[in-house]
């Protein structure tokens, strides 16, 4: 490697700098007017550092190393392959322009700064390239995920709604009702399941002790399916209910029912029973020192 030619480029640096920041920012529209001249002359005194130390290496490595990080750089604020030519047309110019009155340089020197110029005019658009397709799928990921987290909202939001839906229709299937001071009536319909029983059973308590209710009628007329477990049910209902100083009085049950309880063997001893809504009413009123006249 000539020293004359690493003489040379050292001497000239800065004027070299300034030729080709200069030649870069002259042309309108490019990602160099983009980036103003402080960051175009880094760029450029980046890539004239990486040449010196190629041509005393006698290789390329270190320029192509500083144009793969400068693409990486600009390639997201715009840099396309107009900028490229530019850059490398720019900076063959400049170096010849640099060198030309120095006839000191032999043909190898030359030979070399040539080879290395076509490398980095080869390399920059297979960087670009390469650059630009990892932004494409980087930024295909993010609209992946965001979509994802879209379709995650919406199941979030739908699943709340559905278990806001099902907290209002548990609600209403457990109606209570004050029909009269101190007598709470409870219709049933459906299945008396182990999560409406326990509905029913928080939602009574809380009843009762707002209303001061000392009877509380279950009308089981509309439960579909009387057995043991809904017995069971019922029964813990009755104890929950006398632990707060009320009685629980159950109607409406068929006689089917009532042979379907004793086949079973469920004892309803303990529980007060009647035959329908009006008797288990009038049993209340009679509790409370009340009954039912014509006026």
């Amino acid at each position: 490697m000539s020293a004359t030619l690493l003489a040379r480029l050292d001497h000239s640096a800065d004027a070299l700098t300034q030729d080709l920041s200069s030649r870069l920012l002259s042309r309108a529209g490019t990602i160099f007017r983009a980036i103003g001249p402080d960051a175009t002359r880094d760029a450029v005194s980046r890539l004239l550092s990486a040449l010196r130390k190629d041509l005393a290496a006698e290789g390329d490595g270190e320029g192509r190393d500083v144009l793969a990080s400068l693409i990486e750089d600009l390639t997201p604020k715009g840099l396309g392959h107009y900028d490229l030519r530019l850059l490398t047309t720019s900076l063959r110019s400049a170096l010849l322009a640099a060198t030309a009155d120095t006839p000191d340089v032999d043909a190898g020197g030359r030979g070399l700064v040539e080879s290395w110029l076509f490398q980095i005019a080869l390399s920059g658009p297979m960087y670009l390239l390469v650059q630009r397709e990892r932004m494409f799928q980087e930024r295909t990921v993010e609209i992946e995920v965001r979509q994802m987290k879209a379709q995650l909202d919406e199941l979030q939001a739908a699943y709340a709604d559905k278990t806001r839906l099902l907290e209002q229709i548990r609600q209403a299937s457990t109606p209570i009702a004050t029909v009269h001071e101190g007598i709470l009536v409870v219709p049933l319909v459906g299945i008396l399941d182990e999560n409406r029983a326990q509905t029913l059973t928080e939602k009574l308590l809380d009843s009762i002790v707002a209303a001061q209710a000392r009877v509380v009628i279950v009308d089981v007329s509309g439960v579909g399916v009387f057995d043991a477990a809904t017995a069971g049910h019922v029964l813990d209902t009755a104890k929950a209910t006398r632990l707060l100083g009320a009685e629980l009085v159950l109607v409406g049950l068929s006689p089917a029912v009532a042979r379907t309880v004793l086949e079973l063997g469920v004892d309803l001893s303990g529980l007060s029973t009647q035959s329908s809504l009006a008797a288990g009413l009038a049993r209340a009123l009679g509790k409370l020192g009340l009954r039912i006249a014509r006026r």
